[in-house]
């Protein structure tokens, strides 16, 4: 029983060792620095549709929070 688990140790150990998280954390970051782009520059296209469609999703929010 005691191999088992050790066999089990070794390949959670392995799997650790394949995943290279500052790899996956720089690459999130990125797209999320990318989508914050895109999104800027929308805002900054169009100010007025912006602050409207913030407003109706703020409404919307509001109303479903409410009925909760």
């Amino acid at each position: 029983m005691d191999n088992k688990f050790e066999e089990a140790a070794d390949q959670i150990k392995k799997t650790f060792e394949n995943f290279d998280t500052e790899e996956e954390i720089q690459a999130i970051q990125q797209t999320a620095k990318e989508a914050a782009d895109v999104a800027t520059d929308f805002i900054r296209k169009y100010p007025i549709q912006s602050v409207l469609g913030a407003a109706v999703i703020g409404f919307l929010l509001a109303s479903v929070m409410k009925k909760k």
